[in-house]
């Protein structure tokens, strides 16, 4: 299991006058010849389980014996040579890191209580030196073929079979590539994207001017602020693919 300790390797965040502490756990480099084998995995866990009525965060919850977070790793080190992985935590930080069976780093929200996953995916993003991103919702139970899909440029992962409610956010998909991420679409977006390329330098310079009231954005309006600066992304659903958006008792069940 990972430990937390005070960073100097990485900067701290401004908000104007406002210095927000990080912190992490040690950090491993590690270097690989393709492009899927270099990425980093940032989960994005720093929510609590208020909608599921649980004292516990959602990456606690067990699922078969096993914390959610767990599963994710396990999932991930089968899809991935030795990936780096980021887990942003936040609800209860300690009490995950204690708990988790795995050793990854994490970066923990201290601003978690008010802010959103855009802010959550920022502190991965100044925590690591890949230009390869594979990010992801902390709430997700999926298998190994969710991810089953090639990495040579930037993609999200769509879901139009119903595995995602109604009320979750949408993808409007032409040819094959995103035109956005919006409430109300039949097609839903699995809360999983990957960033290269063109697409992280333009996330780059997103996050390079950022302002204190963008930490309340989502993640989905960071894809959206990507493509609205002419980035691309590919949508994939993987023939395979199962994959569960823990949201409520009975998804668990």
């Amino acid at each position: 299991m990972g430990r937390i300790v005070t960073s100097r390797n990485y900067p701290q965040a401004r908000y104007r006058n406002q210095i927000v502490s990080r912190f992490v756990t040690s950090i491993t480099r590690k270097k690989e010849t393709t492009p899927k084998n270099q990425v980093c995995v940032a989960i994005l866990s720093a929510g609590n389980g208020s909608r599921i009525k649980s004292y516990e965060p959602r990456s606690l919850l067990k699922i078969k014996g096993e914390y959610l977070i767990d599963h994710q790793i396990n999932v991930l080190n089968e899809c991935f040579k030795l990936p780096e992985i980021i887990t942003v935590v936040g609800c209860h930080a300690n009490r995950v890191i204690k708990k988790s069976k795995h050793r990854t780093r994490m970066v923990e929200n201290q601003l978690h209580e008010e802010s959103n996953s855009s802010e959550s995916l920022r502190l991965a993003f100044n925590n690591t030196q890949h230009e390869n991103i594979l990010f992801m919702h902390g709430d997700l139970y999926f298998n190994k073929s969710t991810l089953d899909v090639p990495f040579n440029k930037s993609f999200i992962i769509v879901d139009t079979k119903e595995r995602f409610k109604d009320s979750e956010v949408g993808a409007t998909i032409q040819q094959g590539m995103l035109t956005t991420l919006s409430y109300g679409l039949p097609a839903k977006w699995a809360q999983i994207a990957f960033i290269t390329g063109n697409e992280h330098r333009i996330l780059n310079n997103i996050f390079h001017k950022y302002e204190p009231q963008d930490k309340k954005r989502l993640s989905f309006e960071i894809i959206n602020m990507i493509l609205e600066a002419g980035g691309e992304f590919a949508c994939h659903e993987p023939k395979k693919m199962a994959i569960k958006e823990i949201d409520r008792i009975k998804d668990i069940r």
